[in-house]
């Protein structure tokens, strides 16, 4: 059957979408029509997961062109973004491994800021974040492997999934062995800055000391990402994690003033070892540290005031040779 003669007119409301951006074993969460007619038939509603014998009948069946809203445009471009990324390869060891996931996590979250934040992207991060956690589990070492190498322009991207490394590894130091935890813990780092998409990039990679106008949109941060998960079904630890990982134990954080009583261990691992990559990475208005200068610097300057000992007890315990 051939769409060439019947198709409607394409309107505001309806725009084309081409079989052959959809890809095998994949999941779209958009609805996709079909024309008979002149009219839109709901072919496939949010949620369809795809398979390559069904796309060959569509092609065969002359339906070579979809339909889509357009109001799901950015959905759909989240979609496509995603699935392009690679698969990460479980064949490797874990030091190999960790360094496909930094750079697969990096090209992740780089598509996460250029993009809407939709159930494609949620479901991808939660593969990564499974990923992750066995990775790390097989060798909780292996992050000594992460690269940290990318400059400032680039921080952001890496940023969150060395935090994500770091924090399933400082966890399993601490004796945590239940996977869908350390997946939650995971999860959660790798959001846990998603707020910085309303934060413009010349005040992210500001050289010089920010106003204080530009400190209030900076430490919104926390409660913007908070708020782009609303609609998600991420559970209670990630979104703590995104919320509150830049709390103190003394009570002298952000975005509540939450001290070590109210906050949960899983945000601590989480605000740890966002710092420790922070002191580890080049950025526009600092020189990277080596690990033992992050290391002392946490020891002299943040211990028990600011992050938990427990936690960087167990951080160094995952460094150390």
């Amino acid at each position: 059957m051939s769409t060439t003669s019947t198709a409607p007119m394409v309107t505001k409301e309806y725009s084309f979408y081409g079989v052959e951006r959809l890809v095998d074993n994949s999941v779209t969460d958009f609805d996709l029509f079909i024309s008979l007619e002149r009219h839109f038939i709901l072919y496939s509603g949010s949620g369809y997961k795809w398979n390559r014998m069904e796309l060959n009948e569509l092609l065969r069946a002359g339906h070579d062109q979809l339909y889509i809203r357009s109001q799901d445009l950015a959905k759909a471009a989240m979609y496509e973004a995603v699935v392009k990324l690679p698969m990460i390869n479980r064949e490797l060891a874990p030091p190999e491994r960790i360094q496909h996931l930094e750079q697969v996590g990096a090209k992740f979250t780089q598509c996460l800021y250029e993009g809407d934040l939709t159930e494609a992207c949620v479901e991808k991060a939660r593969s990564l974040a499974t990923a992750m956690t066995d990775c790390i589990s097989e060798d909780r070492r292996c992050i000594q492997n992460l690269s940290g190498l990318a400059d400032h322009d680039y921080y952001t991207y890496f940023h969150s999934v060395r935090v994500s490394a770091y924090s399933v590894a400082i966890a399993i130091s601490l004796g945590l062995s239940d996977a869908a935890l350390l997946n939650q813990i995971a999860l959660g780092a790798l959001f846990h800055d998603v707020g910085k998409k309303d934060v413009p990039q010349s005040l992210l990679n500001k050289s010089g000391p920010l106003t204080d106008a530009e400190w209030k949109i900076m430490r919104g941060h926390p409660e913007a990402g908070f708020g782009r998960l609303a609609e998600s079904v991420l559970s209670h630890v990630p979104r703590e994690i995104v919320l509150h990982h830049h709390e103190r134990r003394n009570g002298l954080g952000y975005p509540h003033g939450l001290d070590k009583g109210s906050l949960l261990p899983e945000v601590q691992i989480a605000t740890l070892a966002d710092i420790f990559d922070a002191l580890t990475s080049a950025r526009s208005y600092q020189s990277k540290r080596s690990r033992y200068e992050a290391l002392d610097f946490i020891r002299h300057k943040l211990l028990k005031e600011e992050v938990c000992p427990d936690s960087y007890r167990a951080l160094i315990s995952c460094l150390a040779a």
